[in-house]
């Protein structure tokens, strides 16, 4: 039980250092200027909708008696369209920002940059969880509580990872100070989370 529960936190952990964890909120609160609190909400909150869509179907497939290795596919499969999704969601983005690129604050802006987070926001909690599914399966051996406590173990440890290199990676390009890059924040934040789902369909992590 021990050892599950160790697992548990050091899986999280490697799980979390993909770069669709992290990399999308760096890019999109530098181009939409968020507030730490607002970066931190923010990949919180993504995060929570992320690994509990996993949790949710994990559950089922125990209730269902069906083996890890059929729960994974579902999850392999959520892993090929998510990443397809991530690099249309930022190619489009980009797009956008060539079109609005000097453009002053307005309201349809503000607009578009809201749904702009809440399409990242959908994209992150279809992505899969893959490596929580055989942690939830051996633990529910022990019973629903293990079950509970793995999940609860494995999403403190992947939200944390997520907030620290969310961060440190944020104060990094906060000291970038090149003038044109600041006008065309939008554009550049565009093609890295579609390179960043280009990464995650190529190297499969």
């Amino acid at each position: 039980m021990r050892i599950l529960m160790l697992s548990a936190i050091t899986v999280g952990l490697l799980h979390a250092l993909a770069p669709d964890h992290w990399l999308p909120f760096v890019m999109l609160g530098k181009a939409q200027k968020w507030s730490r609190l607002r970066l931190t909400l923010s990949t919180i909150l993504a995060g929570l909708g992320h690994i509990t869509s996993s949790l949710a179907i994990g559950a089922i497939g125990v209730l269902l008696g069906m083996g890890v290795e059929r729960v994974n596919l579902w999850e392999s499969t959520r892993g090929n369209m998510a990443s397809l999704l991530l690099i249309g969601f930022g190619l489009a983005y980009m797009v956008w920002g060539i079109k609005n690129y000097g453009k002053k604050h307005s309201h349809t802006l503000h607009h578009a940059k809201t749904v702009s987070y809440w399409t990242l926001f959908a994209l992150i909690v279809f992505g899969p969880c893959e490596p929580l599914i055989p942690l939830l399966f051996v633990g529910y051996g022990y019973g629903w509580t293990a079950v509970l406590l793995v999940f609860l173990l494995f999403g403190l440890a992947t939200i944390g990872m997520m907030l620290l290199q969310v961060h440190l990676v944020s104060y990094g390009v906060s000291l970038l100070r090149v003038h044109w890059l600041e006008h065309a924040t939008d554009i550049i934040a565009g093609g890295v989370i579609a390179a960043t789902g280009v990464a995650i369909r190529v190297l499969g992590i």
